[in-house]
């Protein structure tokens, strides 16, 4: 067996045994080679052929992807975050919409919420941006699922407050819609998603989140079905964007306190 081949190995065997399986971190995973090679800069040097061969890939320069045993690479972006991110972390926006299938839509970019500054990564074409949160803020993934893609109604919250997620706003009333009509709960986890939104010590707007969804969903669905929204609102009288960061003019609704300044393709608001 090759020095390299050996390396390749005991990467592999390394990255396992730190729950990131064809995932390797050399700063990392070298020192456990090491202890087997008994040798750091010979392993170096062999990763550093195993790239020149392109036995293994580089995503940057303290990450990289590890084919399996027939040369296949079965790790996706998501994999790559669930490596890198800090507890906790969640993968927000479009991209978890896409994973529950809550649209066909395919997002080139995840929105990843994250404790601590973290370095924006590409690989195969799609690109993951982390946003430093803070970590009261961070919730709404399944308890064991890896990688953490938050539940629906956290997505789809986090895509109405952040146009930067990069989730338009037909496309939120089509998932919201679509998330209505495939589960009787969902409009029970949502105002829930909403009432927490703001409940950490630098929460979110809990009272803007209410206004744009109640606005939302009387529209689609009716004044009773967005009352709950309504103790919600607050009682200032400033109304609030519906897009954030959009153009402060439009039209406001008096009842959400709300300025419509976006485009919406059907019968929401007037």
């Amino acid at each position: 067996m090759t020095i390299e081949d050996m390396v390749l190995r005991d990467l592999h065997r390394a990255a396992a045994e730190a729950g990131r399986r064809g995932i390797a971190i050399p700063s990392i995973d070298l020192d456990v080679v090491a202890r087997r090679t008994r040798n750091r800069n010979a392993a170096l040097q062999a990763v550093t052929r195993l790239l020149r061969a392109r036995r293994v890939m580089r995503v940057r320069r303290d990450l990289l992807v590890l084919p399996d045993a027939t040369g296949l690479v079965g790790i996706e972006i998501a994999d790559l975050v669930d490596a890198v991110a800090p507890p906790p972390y969640v993968i927000t926006g479009g991209a978890a919409l896409q994973h529950f299938d809550l649209t066909d839509q395919h997002f080139f970019t995840l929105a990843v919420l994250v404790p601590a500054e973290v370095t924006q990564l590409s690989y195969r074409g799609q690109t993951a941006r982390f946003f430093t949160t803070d970590p009261t803020n961070i919730w709404g993934s399944p308890p064991e699922q890896r990688p953490r893609y938050a539940m629906p109604e956290r997505a789809l919250v986090d895509a109405l407050n952040h146009p930067r997620y990069g989730v338009s706003l037909t496309l939120a009333l089509d998932v919201l819609e679509r998330a209505v009509s495939r589960d009787s709960t969902f409009l029970d986890r949502l105002h829930a998603a909403v009432v927490r939104y703001g409940a950490g010590p630098k929460g979110h707007s809990a009272r803007a989140s209410a206004r744009r969804m109640g606005l939302l969903l009387e529209g689609l669905f009716g004044a009773d079905v967005a009352a709950p929204y309504r103790d919600l609102v607050g009682t200032n009288r400033t109304p609030v964007l519906l897009r954030p960061g959009g153009s402060p003019s439009g039209p406001v609704d008096a009842t959400w306190r709300v300025v419509v300044n976006a485009v919406i393709d059907r019968d929401v608001a007037s």
